[in-house]
């Protein structure tokens, strides 16, 4: 791949965005005691300056969206009519949303008081995530964000993607202007013909992909040009040392399973790890559902979120019985998790008194990558066919490349395949995308669904 392509163009766009994060963050770390009183609730400054403007940037982005700009933009909002926002701000870790565009967009929307609303958020990473807050409707904000990404090749500036953003979701047919953008962007950069030797490079080794050039090393190489691979071996253990530290931020650790090993070569130390972790979350939950106090909140909406916690926590309990009973499987340990994660999600919402949940989204390619998602579009290998899933950024990268992403493995009829791939009456986790496809994996345990699941 050449150093102009648009995936590689699009990785220095990530690392000059975090460095300007990074930039903007350190004068906080200095400021006077005066100004710390007046950053305690960012989210509520957010919130306010958009009641008086469609738009609000950062200062520490006017340079790249100046304020001319975004009154030009915030006047085109105007006149049409969709309450739409455009919001870029610095994310970071353990900043008031977490880092993490779908959240500021969800917690903007509930300080304002809910109801309809369209949200084009920068994410930090070059690019904007649409949310959209309506029942039924067009999906303008998501749409947009799309079609922005795919429209500037994942290289546009701040202003440029905010202009296709806004054009698209303003558009009669947002839907309509994406799939064009995506189709453009298909034509453009067209996916590589699946040669033998591309299935050799890729379908075996889902997690690594290693590229040697187009020639073959030839006998007259010196000596020191073969201690190169070695030297790359050797640095592979403390890459991988590095990224099992670095998870416990980023989310439970993922499981870097090949996809075509046989699951009896899978670590069963871990398995067995994560199966104690959901007994150890089983308990937890259940301590924190005894301890929520719904008399001293809102009414209905805190008992209904009470009912669906107690739901999921029973849907997990559930699933994990069914283990001790019949064995542990690898999808059932990490159902077990996910199903945790929905009752925590229904209990923030309880405790904090919001109209509305603020529910994680896991990644759909294998849960265990955490719920730092996106929507993104997967279009299937050797198809047409295009599905739009949360993937985490890895995850992104891996599709956007056309390279078969790390996904959470299951055994069918003796082979082990990606989790999904198993028939959908065959496993509640393949059916429902464990809860990102559909909105009633709870349900469906309750009915019953989770005892085909043997993948």
């Amino acid at each position: 791949m050449s150093a102009e392509s648009p995936p590689l163009r699009y990785a220095a766009r990530v690392l000059a965005a975090g460095a300007c994060t990074l930039l903007a963050l350190l004068p906080a770390t200095g400021a006077p005691a005066q100004e710390t009183g007046e950053r305690r609730n960012p989210v509520q400054a957010v919130a306010e300056a958009l009641d008086e403007s469609r738009v609000y940037v950062d200062p520490a982005y006017e340079s790249a969206f100046p304020v001319e700009e975004q009154e030009r933009v915030a006047g085109a909002v105007d006149a049409s009519g969709l309450d739409l926002h455009v919001v870029a701000v610095p994310l970071a870790e353990g900043d008031a949303w977490g880092g993490d565009a779908a959240t500021l967009a969800s917690v903007l929307h509930d300080r304002r008081g809910g109801g309809e609303g369209h949200y084009l958020v920068y994410d930090g990473l070059g690019g904007f995530h649409g949310a959209d807050f309506a029942s039924g409707g067009s999906g303008p904000a998501h749409y947009g964000a799309l079609a922005a990404s795919y429209g500037t090749e994942f290289d546009g500036s701040m202003l440029e993607q905010v202009d296709l953003a806004v054009e698209t979701a303003l558009s009669d047919d947002p839907r309509a202007a994406y799939d064009e953008a995506l189709r453009a962007y298909e034509e453009a950069h067209p996916a590589p013909e699946d040669t033998g030797a591309d299935q050799d490079a890729t379908e075996p080794q889902d997690a690594v992909v290693v590229s040697d050039g187009d020639t073959e090393p030839g006998p007259g190489l010196p000596v020191w040009l073969w201690a190169v691979p070695a030297l790359l071996l050797a640095l592979v253990p403390a890459v991988l040392l590095w990224r099992r530290r670095a998870a416990g931020t980023a989310g439970r650790r993922a499981v870097p399973v090949a996809q075509h090993a046989a699951f009896d070569n899978a670590d069963r130390a871990q398995l067995d790890s994560l199966v104690e972790q959901g007994e150890h979350d089983l308990i937890e939950v259940g301590e924190r559902l005894s301890r929520l106090d719904t008399e001293s909140t809102a009414g209905q909406r805190a008992h209904q979120g009470l009912r669906h916690a107690l739901d999921a926590r029973s849907a997990a309990a559930t699933v994990h019985d069914r283990m001790a009973e019949e064995g542990a499987t690898l999808p059932d340990a990490v159902g077990v998790l996910v199903l945790l994660d929905m009752a925590e999600d229904e209990i923030d919402a309880v405790s904090r008194g919001l109209r509305a949940v603020v529910r994680r989204r896991h990644c759909y390619a294998n849960p265990l990558h955490g719920t730092r998602t996106k929507v993104t579009p997967w279009r299937e290998f050797g198809g047409t066919r295009t599905i739009r899933v949360p993937l985490c950024d890895e995850c992104a990268r891996a599709v956007r490349d056309r390279v078969r992403p790390v996904v959470l493995p299951a055994e069918h009829e003796g082979e082990t395949v990606p989790y999904y791939e198993v028939p959908a009456e065959d496993s509640v986790w393949a059916a429902t995308g464990y809860g990102t496809l559909t909105d009633d994996l709870v349900q469906r345990i309750q009915r019953g669904a989770h005892r085909r699941s043997r993948s």
